[in-house]
């Protein structure tokens, strides 16, 4: 049976809804604002700080009362101000979110371009990985941040010049498009599921029409 225009068209919507998962890890990946926070020396007064990091670059300006410094750092597994399982936790699984995304666009645009009705299996899995793994490396960050990053992101050597950050990290924009992107690959699923029952439909409408008109034949 061929795809109708409809069912068509939510499949193909999908390879939109892909498209933009994709775009939303790759710039949570490539900013650095996981965290943003404010520091200040708790020997000087008037001194400031603040400091803004993602999973592989960050930068931070200290101003110990007598101007800025400003410094910019690349951060991995072992040097990050988060520990190393959450690190590799969080940039492990927005990787694979990204191949389960890659996955859905190509199977999307298979999927509109077939002639006859094919299963939506496969897409709906690649978009349920997509939002699996989105939302596994949101929880893992979430963790560290509740556990260690809101009371502490500065290095040993900025803690023994007393400079502290403690309560003054928040959860940054590059976090929030992860966010995003599990919202977009959800909508995704929302489609699928739209078209997949348009489809049940039209299966079991089909059949009955085709009863009818021959039953009108035989009469005749």
């Amino acid at each position: 049976m061929k795809l109708n225009l409809f069912k068509r068209s939510m499949i193909f919507a999908t390879f939109f809804g892909a498209c933009l998962c994709i775009a939303l890890i790759v710039a949570s990946l490539g900013t650095t604002h996981w965290i943003d926070a404010r520091a200040h020396r708790t020997s000087i007064r008037d001194s400031d700080g603040r400091i803004s990091f993602g999973l592989f670059e960050g930068y931070k300006q200290l101003n110990p009362r007598y101007g800025w410094r400003s410094h910019n750092f690349s951060v991995k597994a072992g040097t990050h101000p988060a520990r190393r399982w959450a690190w590799c936790g969080t940039a492990g699984q927005l990787g694979a979110a990204l191949v389960s995304a890659g996955g859905a666009c190509v199977l999307a645009v298979l999927g509109a371009a077939a002639r006859h009705r094919c299963s939506p299996k496969p897409l709906l899995i690649a978009n349920s990985l997509a939002v699996l793994f989105t939302l596994g490396a949101i929880s893992v960050w979430l963790t560290e941040y509740f556990l260690r990053l809101q009371y502490n992101v500065l290095s040993d050597e900025d803690l023994a010049s007393t400079w502290t950050s403690d309560g003054m990290a928040d959860l940054g924009l590059s976090f929030w498009l992860v966010v995003a992107a599990s919202i977009s690959a959800l909508v995704n699923i929302i489609c699928i599921a739209v078209a997949a029952a348009e489809g049940r439909d039209a299966d079991t409408i089909a059949p009955a029409l085709e009863e009818k008109v021959n039953g009108a034949i035989m009469l005749y």
